[in-house]
């Protein structure tokens, strides 16, 4: 994402070396395994502290966050706090966040490893969504196969190393 400096080489993001845009211009949003809510902030609280870091027009914070909410089916929990939500609706307050800024790309780092199988279905339908209606590039890192045949694109590394690169035909999807 660029948030720090590579030990070697150089990171593109498009046709321009990354070091010369600010965070807010590579704009570029993360959901986190953990989803790293604040306990005792309401989910819409949770949600409108990202517009603090994003650039989001201080008139604008509050529609955004009510529509991101909307868009991950939490508008009727907006006051609750994340300790009572459920991991499912953790996730999707998390996603509301990361999507609140309009990002171009959304990094997903094992979004769906604390879910069950039926919650981390409807989170990579969210993503589904976020990609095919909004134009948002994801990229999930995850250990799991069945995550992995939802992408169009599949990027192996070990040890930091790209040791394969193949294209894909997405889980749901007409070859």
């Amino acid at each position: 994402a660029g948030l720090e400096r590579p030990t070697q080489g150089t990171v593109f993001f498009g046709d321009e070396d990354a070091s010369h845009r600010s965070v807010q211009e590579r704009n570029v949003g993360f959901v986190f395994q953990a989803f790293h809510l604040l306990p005792h902030r309401t989910v819409l609280d949770n949600v409108l502290l990202a517009t603090l870091y994003s650039g989001v027009p201080r008139g604008e914070r509050r529609e955004r966050a009510l529509a991101a909410l909307d868009r991950v089916g939490l508008s009727h929990r907006l006051d609750f706090l994340p300790t009572v939500l459920s991991g499912g609706e953790r996730q999707r307050v998390a996603i509301a966040r990361a999507v609140i800024a309009q990002p171009h790309v959304l990094l997903a780092d094992e979004p769906t490893g604390n879910l069950d199988s039926k919650s981390g279905e409807e989170i990579i339908s969210i993503f589904k969504e976020l990609n095919e209606q909004q134009g948002i590039t994801i990229v999930f890192v995850t250990h799991e196969p069945d995550i992995a045949a939802h992408t169009r694109r599949i990027v192996r590394l070990h040890d930091g190393l790209v040791v394969s690169d193949e294209k894909t035909v997405a889980r749901g999807e007409a070859a």
